[in-house]
């Protein structure tokens, strides 16, 4: 048990290890950023595994075969395929009134079992892409972090892609509560019959926030063939999209709170990675991603439940005083 406890204790001041939560958040970040988009103006993009995978696989494909490799051209192509798709789920809710859950898992369904036949129809492998030369982002090395100790270790070197994954929190928290858009995106979210009043399509607002979850959650999906990994495999978002709707949900939607439950189940991926010489079942430490995202739920769904029930009492009690001061008046 000592010896467990002293390798957790190297891990964790090991700088490599928080370079490693900075590198494998990014993925979870987008999702959990896309599906806040969505979530705000009322929409739960329960797509978003389908997209991340479909958009990583077509890039994969798209870089290969155009003027191949070109990575840039793979980021570009993911997130107009994602904002495809983001399309796609508000035709079939909005227009065709199908129920947003279903088409969220036929999305996923169809990412899954489309990419894996897809994949073996241009390259004969039933597994991944390895044998396409897809090309990957550069990495940005910054002249004046690299000579900070620690510091420099840890943020120096890492990709292109992720610094812009860390900006978008910005980007987003400024697109919902700084510009008209968002407030429109927030007003339909909060009371779409009281946004209908005044003049705003509900519908209209709720495609363009399933447009922009979508192009975020390409951009998610690029980031696994591109920077996790330099090829697409077979089920490569591995859940990150569920967990980016987990994310969301802790952090109530709102950009900054989702964002650092993203970056909590960053590090539980990245301790996974480094304590492989702990002596723990491999299989055990893969669990700890998937096992934080439940309890993290769990967690806010209690804090959401107690918050109503405070909120209901309030709301009794001053009902109970307002009777009270009725009663009074007439004696």
């Amino acid at each position: 048990m000592n010896a467990v406890l002293e390798t957790f204790a190297q891990v964790l001041s090991n700088p490599n290890f928080y370079a490693n939560i900075i590198a494998v958040t990014p993925p979870i970040l987008l999702a959990s950023l896309g599906c806040a988009v969505a979530q705000k103006a009322n929409v739960t993009n329960m797509g978003m595994e389908g997209i991340m995978l479909t958009s990583s696989f077509v890039g994969v494909i798209c870089s290969a075969y155009i003027h191949g490799p070109n990575p840039w051209l793979e980021l570009v192509v993911g997130i107009v395929v994602g904002g495809l798709l983001g399309l796609a789920v508000a035709y079939f809710h909005l227009k065709l009134k199908v129920d947003i859950i279903l088409v969220g898992i036929a999305m996923n369904l169809i990412g899954s079992g489309g990419t894996a036949f897809f994949m073996y129809v241009f390259t004969g492998d039933r597994s991944s892409t390895n044998s396409l030369n897809s090309g990957t982002l550069p990495q940005l090395n910054i002249p004046f972090l690299e000579k900070i100790p620690v510091v420099g270790q840890i943020l120096s070197g890492q990709n292109i892609l992720t610094w812009v994954s860390f900006l978008l929190i910005g980007v987003v928290s400024f697109l919902l509560f700084k510009t008209k858009l968002g407030l429109r995106i927030r007003a339909v979210g909060e009371n779409a019959n009281a946004a209908e009043s005044v003049g705003i399509s509900s519908a209209k607002i709720k495609t363009i926030a399933l447009l922009i979850s979508g192009m975020i959650g390409g951009l998610g999906g690029v980031y696994m063939s591109e920077v996790y990994v330099s090829y697409f495999a077979k089920g490569i978002v591995a859940g990150r999209g569920f967990i980016g709707l987990a994310a969301c949900s802790m952090g109530d939607a709102n950009p900054v709170a989702t964002s650092l439950s993203a970056i909590l189940f960053g590090f539980f991926y990245a301790l996974s990675n480094f304590a492989r010489n702990t002596g723990i079942s491999d299989n055990l430490i893969k669990m700890w991603p998937y096992v934080a995202t439940i309890i993290g739920v769990v967690i806010y769904s209690i804090n959401k439940t107690n918050k109503e029930k405070k909120r209901l009492a309030g709301q009794a009690t001053v009902a109970e005083n307002s009777k009270n001061i009725q009663t009074e008046d007439k004696e």
